[in-house]
């Protein structure tokens, strides 16, 4: 899935309702940091990329389980390379004749704190205000937030933003939780969410993708 705050462009932040919604281009993945972290090389030729993603996290005075960093929703187009990605489960040559090779067409992707789920293909133009537009809408049916969605800059504008409670980022310590939840991902091996439900305090982890050919 797409690491936080990762992206290749400044990016977009964005509040709406309760919700702080972060847009990323070409995100890296949470494996690609779990490699950097335990100093694993770089893969040169991905299987997966997200052109755009959108992680959504409540605001820090909205949030039901108490001031967090972690994310509440991904949503993101997806790519895959399905020919590279069978081989690496070890399928010969013979049961991959049919499968082309190369980036397949984008589908939507979204993970909440129990699933990873596969929304079907997008037919939509790939500029960022036609998938910004299509992804916000998935969000929208899902949290059905208030008011219109307000843009206030960059992805670096959630830190000491007042709408959403994000303390001001450090020059050189950087966002220190969003550090510790990386250093648990690598020591767990698993990404936690923060539960939907109030009543859930503890972050779920995530479970078993519903694509069976998904790599991460």
């Amino acid at each position: 899935m797409p690491a936080p705050l990762s992206s290749t462009s400044p990016g977009e932040a964005w509040v709406w309702g309760d919700y702080v919604l972060v847009l990323q281009t070409h995100p890296k993945t949470v494996l690609d940091i779990m490699n950097e972290m335990t100093g694993k090389p770089a893969e040169d030729d991905k299987d997966l990329d997200y052109p755009f993603a959108v992680t959504v996290y409540y605001r820090k005075d909205r949030n039901p389980h108490g001031p967090s960093s972690q994310p509440i929703l991904v949503v993101g187009l997806e790519q895959m390379d399905y020919a590279k990605v069978m081989a690496k489960m070890g399928m010969d040559s013979g049961e991959l004749g049919g499968v082309p090779s190369g980036m397949g067409p984008p589908v939507l992707g979204v993970f909440t704190a129990s699933s990873h789920l596969n929304k079907g293909g997008y037919n939509g133009a790939l500029d960022i205000d036609s998938v910004r537009q299509r992804l916000f809408s998935v969000i929208a049916d899902h949290f059905h937030p208030a008011g219109e969605a307000v843009r206030i800059g960059p992805i670096s504008a959630i830190h000491g933003h007042p709408d959403t409670g994000w303390p001001a980022q450090k020059k050189k310590g950087g966002c220190m939780s969003v550090l510790v939840v990386l250093l648990a991902l690598a020591a767990c091996c698993a990404w936690y969410f923060i539960g939907e439900k109030p009543q859930m305090r503890q972050g779920m982890v995530l479970k078993a993708d519903t694509n069976p050919i998904r790599p991460d």
